[in-house]
């Protein structure tokens, strides 16, 4: 026997031995119990299981993440296996809830100890927390750890559902989960260190002991203070703030009230532009999205082209006071569901002018989710089981509604809390 045989068989004798996978313990058999009963739900619930992804790459996602379960997997990393795996569906409706949520399974020495931003596709330093002596506001950081930053937010951006994996939807949950997305990204790493823009040496960063504190949900500088709120801005301009949709029931017909009453103001004062603000605006009820058409719309319309729950042929007739003037929808990525629906509609009729950036949502959803829990690990996640389309002349359930005017904070702006898009809206009525 050849010198070439005998070392093949002495290899193929050690891997056998030494590469085989170590049998799973009870933890493990839980984790990958539980991975298998997620699997298999949102292949039974979910409608649209393969629209956004294909099922080729569904599949192999599936098979690669379920291989890399064993005794070192903890119940954090099974966790941002299974948000990688729903994000595969390019729909909010489905997923494990904001990522905060489930903060009990990281300590606060392992945040990132910085508050970032990413404005401009740049991550920006916007509170130093207890790193104020060796970062500052307004820096941008290139890397983190040796890691650039375009490929942590990759990295990142593949464990945030968005509709129809619209990129812009994924930035604002980043910004509200940044310092948990970011160890999460790097594996929980010892320690931080970060390459500033302009600077030759990388810093080390010193951990933080107690629950950050962050930035307000709505700025103080907002004319509006609440949920929805109608200003008057000049002799001819009203801002209507619409920050949700999310009323329910009987709460349904509090926000029909307040728009009846506040076209009803616009109306008496003869005023003829129209600001709708519909940024940050996650959802809710289409029910709200219909009977603004129904106030702002020139002629009938159909809502659904598909939907499980209505007649999609029935025809939505604008009230007879309806207004006809100008209107600016002000958008971010920050809205979703039926703020998609909405917007399809404005688009597909050229209602409204649109200002800012590139919306989170569209003209396809899938929604009507229903709740689960994992038996062992006890998360608890959605499934949407229902598909709508809204009824647009051109239907591409990948279409994004794209701003006329695209406008976004610098980081000056930011700092100042300058809202720009408001401002380009009034500067286009006021040219």
């Amino acid at each position: 026997m050849n010198i070439t045989k005998i070392t093949t068989i002495l290899f193929a004798l050690f891997c056998f031995s030494s590469c085989k996978k170590e049998p799973l313990g009870q933890q493990a058999q839980e984790y990958l119990a539980d991975y298998n009963e997620f699997v298999d739900t949102l292949k039974t619930y979910h409608p649209a299981l393969y629209e956004f992804t294909p099922k080729t790459t569904f599949d192999k996602t599936i098979e690669r993440l379920k291989n890399q379960i064993d005794n070192s997997t903890s119940k954090r990393d099974l966790l941002w296996k299974l948000n990688e795996i729903i994000t595969l569906l390019g729909d909010t409706h489905s997923s494990f809830g904001f990522f905060g949520s489930y903060s009990d399974l990281i300590k606060y020495e392992e945040y990132f100890p910085l508050q970032v931003r990413l404005i401009k596709d740049e991550l920006v330093v916007i509170d130093p927390m207890i790193n104020k002596n060796r970062t500052r506001k307004g820096d941008v950081i290139d890397s983190i750890n040796g890691r650039s930053i375009k490929k942590i937010i990759e990295d990142i951006y593949n464990h945030i559902p968005a509709q129809a994996h619209i990129t812009n939807g994924k930035k604002g949950m980043f910004n509200a989960f940044q310092d948990t997305y970011i160890p999460y990204a790097l594996n929980f790493p010892e320690s931080y260190h970060i390459k500033i823009k302009g600077e030759k040496e990388s810093i080390g960063l010193k951990p933080i002991a107690g629950k950050p504190k962050y930035l307000p949900m709505i700025s103080p500088q907002s004319l509006c203070q609440k949920q929805f709120c109608l200003n008057e801005l000049n002799e001819n301009t009203a801002l209507l703030t619409l920050r949700s949709f999310a009323y329910y029931g009987n709460k349904t017909q509090v926000l029909k009230n307040f728009l009846d009453e506040s076209f009803k103001m616009i109306k008496e004062k003869n005023l003829q532009n129209l600001i709708i603000d519909i940024r940050g605006n996650l959802g809710g009820t289409s029910e709200i999205g219909r009977h603004l058409l129904k106030h702002t719309l020139n002629e009938p319309f159909t809502f659904f082209s598909q939907s499980d729950f209505e007649d999609t042929e029935i025809e939505n007739i604008p009230f007879d006071t309806n207004f006809e003037g100008n209107i600016y929808i002000l958008m971010n990525g920050d809205g979703f569901s039926s703020v998609g629906q909405l917007a399809s509609i404005y688009k597909d009729k050229k209602r409204a002018t649109f200002i800012g950036e590139t919306l989170g949502s569209n003209q396809f959803c899938t929604a009507n989710q229903k709740q689960f829990e994992l038996t062992n690990t006890k998360f608890t996640y959605t499934v949407s089981r229902n598909i709508f389309i809204i009824d647009v002349e051109e239907k591409n359930t990948r279409a994004t509604i794209e701003p006329e005017i695209e406008v976004e904070q610098s980081i000056e702006e930011f700092f100042s809390d300058k809202d720009v898009v408001l401002d380009k809206a009034l500067e286009l009525i006021n040219p």
